[in-house]
């Protein structure tokens, strides 16, 4: 059980404790204070109240397995006016008869279908303010929590944007880059002008994209071949890349250098540590309901430091907060030679 369902548990029980124990004292008050004290009528309530909280409970159980709060309003209040008079009258023959047995004889018990009358009434008073009481310390719970999940993804969206500027604009990565490009000025000045482009393109899609939450799949693709374009330049023949995108995919949105973090992840740990290099094949299509992203390159994840654990974290949590538990970024060995990473983001 997760640390927030653990708190709201004990809060509620903290609240249905006292709730039903300030219920019994007031009535006691109130019974010490107008009448003439009899411990038989003390007796009386806490019985009232202690099947109170046990009904209460279960009442509480029923709504949650039905799911009342995700109701509209009007039939929400329909369900809490009869859900309260049922509630009501099983209380009632309950108590009534048990009470019966503790308080003395009255000209009242001469006309016990206006008692029960009278005592369901009440009850069910209480249990529409119980339910009141209920469904807004849910709501208030539901509030708190989106309010958690919405500082949470931007914290995330935070730490990715941080991320991604570090992976582009290193001074490791910018350096081997410049070297590269001085190095083809004169040999191959087409060259040397290319990769200049592609690193400008780099950098202008860290900015461009710095504060979104999500971009279309063609425009990380765009990213993701110009960081492979770079980093082939500096491998060589140790590197070879592939893209096999359906079409249908590119104007789906994922959040911004989802899948640029699985390629440098699979060129640093995996391409980058293999004598005769590897190959990297990009992947994306659609699967039922869902768009399916797939990086395969060549290498094992035994062999993968434990320095990359943070990256794919951190692409996963925002996968899951932006797209929900469907997104699950997974990495494994596809079979002795290559490692697959792979992200489902449902369709909407």
């Amino acid at each position: 059980m997760k640390q927030e369902e653990i708190n709201s548990t004990k809060l509620y029980w903290t609240l249905q404790v006292a709730g039903w124990s300030i219920f019994y004292f007031f009535y006691a008050f109130i019974a010490y204070y107008f009448s003439d004290f009899q411990w038989q009528v003390l007796v009386g309530y806490l019985n009232t109240a202690v099947f109170g909280f046990l009904l209460s409970h279960l009442y509480r159980n029923y709504i949650k397995q039905n799911h009342w709060e995700s109701q509209g309003l009007f039939k929400l209040a329909i369900r809490l006016l009869v859900g309260s008079f049922v509630i009501a009258v099983v209380w009632t023959a309950i108590v009534v008869p048990i009470n019966k047995l503790f308080l003395p004889p009255s000209e009242e018990d001469q006309q016990t279908l206006i008692v029960a009358v009278i005592v369901v009434s009440n009850l069910t008073i209480v249990m529409l303010g119980w339910s009141l009481m209920y469904f807004l310390f849910k709501f208030f719970m539901n509030f708190k929590h989106s309010e958690v999940e919405k500082w949470k993804l931007e914290a995330a969206v935070k730490d990715a944007q941080l991320l991604a500027l570090k992976s582009q604009i290193n001074p490791h990565f910018i350096f081997n880059s410049l070297n590269n490009i001085r190095s083809l000025v004169i040999e191959n000045p087409e060259k040397a002008r290319d990769m200049i482009t592609h690193v400008s393109d780099l950098l202008r899609y860290s900015v461009q994209f710095n504060n979104k939450e999500k971009v279309r799949l063609e425009q990380e693709l765009e990213v993701v071949q110009n960081y492979l374009n770079l980093e082939s330049i500096q491998f060589e023949d140790r590197l070879q890349y592939k893209l096999e995108i359906k079409p249908e995919t590119l104007d789906r949105q994922i959040p911004p250098m989802a899948v640029q973090l699985l390629v440098e992840n699979a060129i640093k740990h995996g391409i980058s540590n293999l004598p005769k290099g590897g190959i990297i094949n990009v992947k994306s299509y659609l699967d039922d309901d869902a768009l399916v992203v797939e990086v395969i390159n060549t290498g094992q994840i035994n062999n993968i430091s434990k320095g990359t654990g943070i990256g794919l974290k951190n692409a996963s949590d925002r996968l899951k907060l932006i797209f929900g538990k469907l997104s699950d970024l997974e990495i494994k060995n596809l079979n002795e030679e290559m490692v697959q990473a792979k992200f489902k983001i449902p369709l909407v």
